[in-house]
């Protein structure tokens, strides 16, 4: 009697710890339509600084052309530029500020930025100068190389 009490008994721990394991409780199951975890945040944001002298070459030539500038307006806002471009990069590579700290110094020093504008362009001009595009196009990328080799062969 007691041995087959104790057949039966480690039968049924057997099947279980089988059932147990067959659940896989501990592993997610591939292509399981139910549950999906949620996914890993990353709190850390990508920070990319630009070159002020590279970021105001290509946004320079496009003002120019747009606003009809003279070489004085032109070094004038070749300044305000680079100004806030370092002052942009200065904020961003602070990693004492939060984001929303870096986020209020970047609105304020744009204030700034849009001031310092209207010394030389008018309010139409500075609301077209926020709207415009200053993104290379393929073209200009293809012209940009095109003259960096001829500089190199001469």
């Amino acid at each position: 009697m007691k041995r087959t009490y104790f057949l039966f008994l480690g039968i049924i721990i057997c099947c279980t710890f089988q059932a147990i394991n067959a659940q896989q409780a501990d592993r997610i199951q591939r292509d399981q339509r139910g549950y999906t975890p949620p996914p890993k945040i990353n709190y850390e944001t990508n920070i990319e600084l630009k070159d002020p002298y590279e970021a105001t070459s290509i946004i320079l030539p496009k003002c120019v052309e747009a606003f009809k500038l003279d070489t004085f307006e032109k070094e004038i806002l070749k300044n305000i530029l680079i100004k806030q471009f370092e002052s942009r990069n200065a904020i961003l590579s602070d990693k004492k500020n939060s984001r929303e700290a870096r986020k209020k110094k970047i609105l304020d020093f744009d204030k700034i930025f849009y001031k310092e504008l209207s010394s030389i362009l008018s309010e139409e001009e500075i609301e077209e100068f926020k709207i415009m595009d200053f993104k290379e196009t393929k073209e200009e990328k293809k012209k940009k190389k095109k003259n960096r080799r001829k500089n190199r062969k001469t």
